[in-house]
């Protein structure tokens, strides 16, 4: 199958692709605890200095802080961490140039860029301009022209900067470190998987909402860390899992046959853009949501699935990536 056979490009530590090593995945499963462990400390830590400013300097910042529930404290502090973190991940890994991680090769940046943005897009906007149609969702009546502008710009603002961090992380790196222990195919199905498993969050019943900020022990990051790595044998949810699935596998195609880090971010944030800014002015009862339809978010619904399957599919089958034109000598 075009695209799966092993290139050396995305394999680790300067090795060949005939060479296969382990090393990669332990370096992730030994950073994935140790940050972990790291954020279970930093965030009550974090969640006490914030009580502290609040009862010296009160003011409305700090007062919208600490009504933050804690699990949100503990979910930023492994974000912060793992961003931190990943320079020293790069040197392990022998990632040491923009080619390399994929920012850069034979055509400019921008083509791949706008071109997988605008197919994220106008997948995301047929998508949801079905469900409009058959009233799954509504908008609301009173939009202003100002504010559409607003929110679309918010939007890409939000989407470009999710979709170049999560793929720098998830593609640029994590990938790679299955590509280097495994075969393509096999790689690609691992780390969708983690892909997944690693967005599946449920903050519902990971912390008693109730607790007082000030009754929030050094210990109970620990708890709170655990839940969230175990949460999703607790709160599994099929359509959830296999929708999140099956973007991490279109987006790793992408990336392992273009060569392109800039092409997997285009196609990310052309896909959250049109959901960012949906969500803002989208009418919907989520508690009433269609097991089929699903909702505006595109990823709790039978539907979006099959929708995804299709672009699966044509980047697996389909899609050939551009060769750069003259000759090579």
């Amino acid at each position: 199958m075009s695209g799966y056979s092993r290139d050396s490009f995305h394999v680790l530590f300067n090795m060949d692709e005939f060479q296969f090593s382990m090393r990669g995945l332990k370096i992730l499963l030994t950073a994935f605890i140790v940050l972990h462990l790291i954020a279970a400390f930093l965030a009550p830590a974090a969640y006490k200095a914030m009580i502290w400013w609040n009862a010296s300097w009160p003011n409305s910042l700090n007062d919208y802080l600490i009504g933050k529930p804690f699990p949100e404290y503990f979910d930023r502090a492994r974000i912060l961490l793992m961003l931190l973190s990943l320079p020293w991940l790069f040197i392990q890994c022998r990632l040491l140039s923009a080619r390399k991680l994929g920012y850069s090769g034979d055509f400019p940046w921008y083509t791949y860029f706008l071109r997988f943005y605008m197919v994220g897009v106008i997948w995301a906007v047929c998508v949801l301009g079905i469900l409009l149609s058959v009233g799954v969702v509504a908008v609301e009546s009173s939009l202003t022209f100002g504010g559409l502008m607003i929110g679309l710009f918010v939007a890409f603002l939000a989407a470009f900067l999710i979709g170049s961090m999560e793929e720098l992380m998830f593609r640029g790196l994590f990938f790679r470190m299955f590509y280097t222990a495994f075969t393509p195919a096999i790689s690609v199905f691992l780390s969708s998987l983690f892909f997944a498993y690693v967005h599946f969050k449920q903050p519902k019943g990971l912390w008693d909402y109730d607790t007082l900020p000030a009754e929030v022990g050094w210990l109970d990051g620990l708890s709170v860390g655990f839940r969230v790595l175990t949460g999703i044998t607790v709160n599994f949810d099929l359509v959830l899992f296999l929708n999140l699935s099956l973007l991490g596998y279109v987006l790793t195609v992408v990336f392992m046959k273009t060569k392109s880090l800039w092409a997997a971010v285009g196609l990310h944030a052309g896909l959250v853009t049109p959901i960012s800014f949906f969500m803002k002015i989208a009418v919907r009862d989520l508690d009433q949501q269609s097991l089929w339809w699903g909702t505006f978010r595109l990823a709790d619904g039978y539907f979006s699935t099959a929708c995804l399957l299709f672009i699966a599919v044509y980047f697996s089958r389909l899609y050939r990536p551009r060769q750069p034109s003259g000759f090579s000598f």
